[in-house]
């Protein structure tokens, strides 16, 4: 009977000892760090796959891309004047249209996520010159038209010239000084004074 007494004792002490050992190892999982948590998930095929739920997700790096481009613009025409003695004093003709240019612009153009972010000049050309446009101005003064005293006549060649006149001295236009003093506008030396005593001096 006493032994009987004395392995339940045993047996007891025994039960207790594991209830302590078991209490100690759920206090130390419970102070230990906790493992990432792992969900599983079946794919379409059905195979069991693990994901880490505390991934990081990764940054996309930017898309870069760069392109030519070209463009134009307007080149203006310049203007000058020029003068003529084919127009009359005073008088003024666009004689050239002036007309613009064409410069034509090429550019590295770069996008980043399909954003303009910079634009690079690389050429620009004259493809199409500007005309200059030009003004003439007139320069032309008609001599004045001689005072004819004694009338006029019609030359040989089909001219109007005065007919000799006296005068102190030669008048615009003489071309000879007759004998009796007259003043000749003869164009030609035929016949030149042939009424007045002949040429005293040509003029």
């Amino acid at each position: 009977m006493f032994q009987r007494f004395k392995a339940l004792s045993r047996l007891k002490k025994i039960g207790i000892g594991i209830a302590a050992i078991t209490l100690i190892g759920i206090i130390g999982n419970a102070n230990q760090p906790k493992a990432n948590l792992n969900v599983q998930n079946t794919n379409a095929n059905g195979v069991l796959g693990t994901q880490t739920t505390n991934d990081k997700p990764t940054s996309k790096a930017p898309v870069v891309t760069t392109k030519t481009e070209t463009e134009t613009k307007p080149i203006p025409f310049e203007s000058t004047t020029l003068n003529t003695s084919s127009l009359a004093k005073g008088i003024t003709k666009i004689t050239t249209i002036g007309a613009d240019g064409v410069s034509t612009l090429t550019y590295k153009v770069t996008y980043t996520n399909g954003e303009q972010t910079a634009k690079e000049l690389i050429s620009q050309v004259t493809t199409t010159p500007p005309i200059t446009q030009v003004t003439s101005v007139g320069t032309y003064v008609a001599p004045p038209q001689p005072v004819c005293p004694n009338g006029t006549y019609v030359n040989s060649v089909g001219n109007t010239v005065c007919s000799p006149y006296v005068s102190n001295s030669a008048p615009a236009g003489a071309t000879a000084q007759c004998v009796d003093g007259t003043y000749s506008f003869s164009q030609t030396h035929s016949g030149t004074c042939s009424h007045h005593g002949g040429v005293s001096a040509w003029l």
